[in-house]
């Protein structure tokens, strides 16, 4: 259901942005329901929750267009770190036949930015704009790497641990708190079948100012041993990359 809502979210979205770039008048919600064939009290909800995280504006005559956060999105997307995020994905997933990701938070999620998958093309589910649990993938975890005890509570507080992951997924906030601090101290986030059976993630996450702007990943098959040397090292080395070049950006 969440991924049907991100999807449609962003049908209406581009359908406002086209008109925008088009240099004509928005839509209102009767419009964009027939631009993007959802129903209309579909869009009404999708444009209401829209509105709320301000990626849509609505104006005195029920007219929609982008807003303020959708352009504040559109800034980072273009920032010269994530461009050159290509290359480290390249380089992990061809060096350590992994998939390689870059992922941001949103709110209690993680949403896949960009990949490079292995050269067996497996994981054919890795997609742009692909929403995960936060809490139970190396992915999202790395973005939860500053959070206080305090914080993690808030966040999680309304879950639904139960259910979701792999079989080592955590199924409370305690257990996740204990998760960070063992990986924090080992100075890697390893999710070993956290949210796939027989799958791991390793991550690290990536800053601008000091505070985490987004996570990079490596997904893998298990390994019982753990991450090897060279996964460390070399998820290490572009961490430390990336968030120099969101620096100097």
């Amino acid at each position: 259901m969440a991924s049907s809502s991100l999807v449609q979210g962003l049908s209406l979205l581009g359908a406002a942005v086209e008109q925008e770039r088009r240099a004509r008048p928005g839509l209102n919600a009767s419009r964009l329901a027939e631009h993007t064939d959802i129903e209309r009290s579909r869009v009404s909800r999708l444009t209401q929750e829209l509105r709320s995280r301000q990626f849509l504006r609505r104006d005195d005559d029920s007219l929609f267009s982008a807003g303020p956060e959708f352009f504040g999105t559109a800034a980072v997307l273009n920032a010269a770190w994530l461009s050159e995020a290509r290359v480290a994905l390249r380089a992990l997933a061809s060096q350590l036949a992994v998939n390689a990701l870059i992922t941001v938070a949103d709110g209690a999620r993680g949403v896949l930015l960009r990949y490079e998958r292995s050269a067996d093309g497996s994981d054919r589910s890795i997609r742009a704009g692909l929403v995960t649990p936060i809490w139970c993938t190396g992915a999202g975890r790395a973005l939860l790497w500053d959070h206080t005890p305090a914080q993690l509570q808030q966040l999680l507080d309304d879950v639904q641990f139960i259910g979701v992951g792999g079989p080592t997924a955590a199924r409370s906030t305690d257990e996740v708190r204990a998760m960070q601090e063992r990986d924090l101290a080992d100075g890697l986030i390893s999710a070993s079948e956290e949210y796939d059976e027989g799958i791991d993630e390793y991550a690290l996450p990536i800053r601008s100012g000091g505070e985490v702007i987004a996570s990079l990943a490596v997904r893998g098959r298990h390994r019982p041993k753990g991450a090897t040397r060279e996964t460390r090292a070399l998820l290490t080395q572009f961490a430390r990359d990336l968030t120099a070049a969101a620096d100097a950006g």
